[in-house]
């Protein structure tokens, strides 16, 4: 069986994090995996990918995610494959198209529980878009609500896979030295947020809390993202530009959650929180935004506060600072929770939903 994933880049993201995580366990003895990027830019991702031996087909090598020509590219290489699986918005879109002229078995996967696309005159073509799929995989209850919501009683089946975390790869980290980021001192405590930075992400609130906090704190963003600038301005702004290191895209991370003393998650946003999951696999305590998809993840094993309040998002990283038996106590039971996110038990359900649709489409 040959299976074919279609995504818009490897750059900093959920979707893209699973590309790197699943594909090369994916590949078995009756199974080969490729990947399509219709923006082929060569990224830390990319090269890991390549690295794990996924050949990559690159539709490009600029950021026009919606060029017709997508559409063609695809058509002729779908042919190729017995399932094409898509993810994120254009992909999407352009795979239900594509779907009408190869019939082939066609699946995406669902990565957030809204998005700025779902606005009313969008609506019937979303619609439409996901009638197009076999089978939707939504990677949280959240995001698997909002198709059914969405397509209704004549939308595609829907099977929920969480995203799934290398467990012993954060758990058995080890720390990275302070001292390469370059102005950290060991006396500090370190806020770590990961996370593509946009709107969605929603880094401007932690940055905001950071003025409520004293100076013995401070914030690590890794990611890059479109928003990058404006969070360099709103932190000048703010007045606390020495206490936020924009670090980039990092294949670190592991060691950088073990060198972190709290992760935060802010976000808007969340399809599922997998940056969450691995916080909680390195030992740390997470705070985060009470949306869908943050909420079913961290829940009671760690700190949800409302989405944008940065005050008490700040009480509640010096709650944590100062309560030693609390900070011990949200650490285990992330341990725990992380637990049901091992990453063999994602691959398992992917492989049984290609099972499924093959034996179903012939």
């Amino acid at each position: 069986m040959r299976v074919l994933h279609v995504i818009t880049d490897l750059n900093t993201g959920g979707a893209e994090k699973l590309m790197v995580d699943l594909l090369p366990r994916l590949a078995t003895d009756y199974i080969e995996v490729e990947l399509a990027v219709f923006n082929g830019v060569i990224t830390p991702f990319f090269e890991a990918l390549s690295q794990a031996g996924i050949k990559i087909h690159k539709f490009g090598a600029k950021a026009n995610y919606y060029s017709p020509m997508h559409i063609v590219r695809l058509v002729s290489l779908a042919r190729q494959f017995d399932i094409v699986h898509t993810h994120n918005t254009a992909p999407q879109l352009f795979g239900a198209i594509a779907s009408m002229f190869c019939r082939k078995k066609w699946i995406t996967t669902e990565h957030t529980t809204t998005s700025h696309r779902r606005v009313w005159w969008y609506r019937p073509i979303e619609r439409w878009t996901y009638r197009r799929y076999a089978t939707v995989i939504a990677i949280s209850e959240g995001a698997a609500a909002a198709v059914r919501e969405l397509t209704g009683r004549k939308g595609p089946e829907i099977r929920v896979i969480p995203n799934g975390v290398d467990l012993a790869r954060y758990e058995q980290a080890s720390s990275l030295d302070r001292a390469t980021i370059g102005r950290s001192l060991w006396d500090k405590k370190v806020i770590l947020m990961v996370g593509r930075l946009s709107y969605q992400k929603d880094q401007a609130t932690i940055i905001r809390a950071m003025t409520k906090l004293p100076e013995n704190v401070e914030l690590w963003l890794v990611g890059n993202g479109e928003t990058e600038a404006r969070l360099k301005t709103l932190a000048i702004e703010m007045g606390v530009e020495d206490k936020v290191c924009l670090l980039g895209m990092r294949t670190d991370v592991p060691a950088l959650l073990k060198a972190a003393d709290i992760v935060v998650q802010s976000s808007h946003i969340e399809g599922f929180g997998l940056a969450a999951v691995e916080a909680m696999a390195a030992g740390k305590p997470v705070i985060a935004s009470d949306i869908p998809g943050l909420h079913d993840v961290v829940g009671g094993a760690g700190i949800l506060f409302e989405h944008g309040n940065d005050s008490f998002l700040a009480e509640s990283i010096a709650r944590l600072l100062n309560d030693e038996k609390l900070y011990k106590v949200l650490a285990e039971k992330g341990k725990q929770c992380a637990k049901h996110y091992g990453i063999n038990r994602m691959t398992e359900m992917y492989l049984n939903v290609y099972r499924f649709d093959s034996t179903r489409f012939h």
